[in-house]
Order: C-alpha cells, then structure tokens, then sequence
C-alpha cells in the first residue's frame, strides 16, 4: 500500500454519470450524492464550524443540481464543480462566521497521522502523541492555510483548480502553498512533509 493516499474520486468515470443525471437519471444523481458527500462534508468543515449551515448548504445544492440539472454546464471535474458551488453558496449567505474558525479538522488530521505511521509498527501512545503534534501544526495555520494544504494534498486538486477555486492567482497559490510548508516545517517532521510533497514534485528549497 503506498504511504500516500489520499481522497479522490476518478474523473474519467464520472463523467457518464454526470450526462445520466442531466438527463433525469435519478440513480445518477444519487451516485454521485453518496460518492460526494463524504468529501464536501469534510471540504466544508474548512471553511465554517456552523453544522447547521454547512448541512443546509449541502442540502439546498443538490436540491438545486436537480432542479436546474437540463441547463448545467458540462463539468470536466466533478468534484471540482461541486466544491466550487459549495463554497460560493456558503460565500452568498453573507453572514461574518463563515470562513472563520471553522473547527472541525479530524478528516484531516487522520489522514496526516497516517502519512507517519503507515507501514509502521508504532504503539498507541506514539500514535496519540503524533495526533497531537499534527493538530498543533494544522491549527497554526491561518484558514487560508488550512484551505490550501486540504484542497491541495487531501483533495488532490491542482494548482490551477485551488487557484479558480479560491479567487487567488497560481503564483498566489504556489506562494501560500510555501508559506504553508514553512509553518508546517516547525511543528512536523519532514519525513511527513516529504510524504505530501513528493508524489506532486513539489520539492521547497529548505528541503534536501
């Protein structure tokens, strides 16, 4: 198993679901309920602590896919599209606590643990131990931060993506990205960040 996984969804196979469910296929629409939910659930816990408003949003979105699904355009990138639109809607709402202080980091955190401790014989306490040092660094990082190193590393969305997605230039992008690493760089080990940085050849100078 490579110590790199992280959560993602094929593309190329969506995409007939996609032309199914503008055609009124509610199979489709429901495939791609289920096979999303989970990660704009966990996309949407970057972005506010409201529980409430995020299940609403979540909510009214496919209520409105639905309904609006004969005059959607074509999206190359499913996932992409639907976090676009969740994040917008959540953007339209209008009120202050969005975007701040969202709370819930556990998908995350999960999965940064598991990129020290996959393939490892490490006890309980060591593992609680890592938890610990990978939530300090996590909560660290600004919320643009924390955006950036999800949509990038536990998402898997390129850069030009993330840069369409949160309204930033690439270089805007690349440079919060750095300013993410170095962060990163004083509360983990950099066995953990070469193993998010390596599989998208994304090397900093700092490195080795």
């Amino acid at each position: 198993m490579s110590i790199f996984t992280r959560v993602e969804s094929d593309t190329s196979s969506e995409l007939p679901i996609w032309h199914r469910f503008k055609q009124g296929d509610i199979q489709a629409f429901q495939a791609l309920y289920q096979r999303h939910i989970k990660s704009l659930t966990s996309y949407g816990h970057r972005l506010t602590a409201d529980r409430q408003l995020l299940e609403d949003a979540i909510h009214d979105l496919f209520i409105d896919l639905w309904r609006r699904r004969e005059h959607l355009t074509e999206a190359e990138n499913v996932r992409f599209y639907l976090f676009r639109a969740l994040r917008n809607r959540l953007l339209r709402n209008g009120r202050n606590d969005v975007f701040e202080q969202a709370e819930d980091i556990d998908g995350f955190l999960d999965y940064l643990v598991s990129l020290s401790t996959e393939q490892q014989h490490i006890d309980s306490e060591e593992i609680h131990a890592r938890t610990q040092r990978v939530r300090s660094a996590v909560e660290s990082l600004s919320d643009r931060q924390k955006e950036v190193i999800n949509l990038r590393f536990y998402h898997g969305m390129s850069l030009d993506e993330i840069s369409e997605l949160m309204g930033l230039s690439k270089q805007g992008v690349s440079n919060l990205l750095y300013k993410s690493y170095a962060v990163l760089r004083t509360k983990l080990s950099k066995l953990t960040i070469l193993s998010l940085l390596v599989p998208f050849g994304e090397l900093p100078g700092w490195l080795p």
